[in-house]
């Protein structure tokens, strides 16, 4: 019989219960163009979470592109324009502060990027994710011009250097920005670590029936080395033809496409809806993520909240984010044999050791204990 493990219960103070009056800045996410649906996604479920507390007023500055909250406790600022195109873009996070001018007490940034010229007179508080820009430039260059690289890291250090506090998602990726820090020759800024959570918690009890297949959420982004797990895929099936079938969820680029073509037993799905891609990787046997950086590793949780095993690669964000128990299924990008081998023990590990992690990861990482950990830093900084 599955065990359920509830959050502790969170202890407020008086202090605490007092109604906090938070703008929330959204305009610069506009999940239809933008490069990943990662940040909204955990936007929208941290912001709905928030939604339900009666010590918080929350004014979100939107666009007439952008996300936006749809919860009825949100007061709308939205400026006049569209920030989906370079030139509102930039014009909405220079001056939104002047723009909008909500009564509030202090400013929230899920995406971590303050307003260039218009330095707000209340605290400011910013989660930032990784350094994946900086990450980028050093390794695929390619990706985009110079000058777009050189806008962002800009964008980065003065985030760092501007924000009140500066949450984050992870230890990890809370020593990827020092080391950013200490490569652009900045001060240290202050960093609260709140992890991160996610809508697929309310899936965890639901018993998904199992079948005969692994997963993997295929993406061109070269981080997250989609083609590298295929071409491991093309040396295993070399070797043994035992592998299970593959399922690929997302898209492909020319070269993971002609490496597709070699392969058995492997089918690229296009991009599913939410409902349905929790239903592959609820039904999948294990997840594979052969991603080089991470500043979470979100999808391991919310595999595990599926009851789903997690292949993923040693050295990033899931070593962090897992229990110890959790980790069978670490493996080198650069050794098959590893991968081999991490296979195999995550398509061998017991449904009781499955439930025991996601148990553990839903005490670390619920909804509720993320979201309070991110108000509270919003009120220590309130003068």
């Amino acid at each position: 019989m599955s065990s359920v493990i509830a959050a502790q219960p969170i202890q407020l103070s008086e202090r605490d219960l007092e109604v906090l009056r938070v703008a929330v800045y959204l305009a610069d996410q506009n999940p239809h163009r933008d490069r990943s649906l990662g940040i909204t996604s955990m936007t929208e479920s941290l912001l709905g979470e928030m939604a339900k507390r009666n010590d918080l007023l929350m004014t979100q500055i939107t666009s007439r592109s952008s996300h936006h909250q749809r919860e009825s406790r949100f007061r709308t600022i939205r400026l006049p324009f569209r920030t989906d195109h370079s030139l509102g873009r930039l014009i909405a996070d220079s001056v939104h502060p002047w723009i909008a001018r909500p009564d509030v007490d202090v400013w929230y940034y899920p995406k971590g990027y303050v307003p260039r010229f218009a330095v707000a007179r209340l605290p400011s508080v910013g989660t930032m994710h990784d350094t994946i820009v900086q990450h980028y430039a050093d390794h695929y260059p390619e990706t985009r011009t110079a000058g777009a690289f050189r806008y962002w890291i800009n964008v980065t250090k003065r985030s760092l250097t501007r924000l009140d506090c500066v949450l984050t998602i992870s230890n990890h990726a809370a020593n990827q920005l020092r080391d950013f820090c200490d490569r652009h020759r900045l001060p240290q800024p202050k960093i609260e670590v709140t992890y991160e959570g996610s809508v697929w918690e309310t899936l965890r009890l639901k018993d998904f029936q199992k079948e005969d297949f692994v997963v993997h959420l295929a993406s061109t982004s070269p981080h997250k080395k989609t083609n590298r797990l295929l071409e491991m895929w093309r040396t295993l099936q070399q070797r043994s033809g035992s592998l299970p079938p593959l399922k690929l969820v997302g898209e492909l680029d020319v070269a993971g496409r002609s490496i597709l073509a070699e392969l058995q037993h492997v089918e690229l799905l296009p991009r599913q809806t939410l409902p349905q891609l929790q239903s592959w990787v609820g039904r999948a046997r294990v997840l594979l993520m052969p991603s080089e950086i991470e500043g979470f590793g979100l999808p391991a949780v919310e595999a595990y909240y599926v009851g789903t095993s997690v292949c993923y690669v040693r050295g990033t964000s899931v070593d962090e984010i897992l229990p110890s128990v959790g980790r069978f299924g670490a493996f080198d990008l650069a050794d098959v044999d590893s991968l081999d081998q991490a296979l195999k023990n995550a398509l061998d590990v017991d449904q009781a050791t499955i439930v025991s992690i996601r148990d553990e990861l839903f005490s670390r990482y619920s909804l509720s204990r993320v979201s309070q950990r991110i108000v509270q830093s919003l009120r220590d900084h309130v003068v």
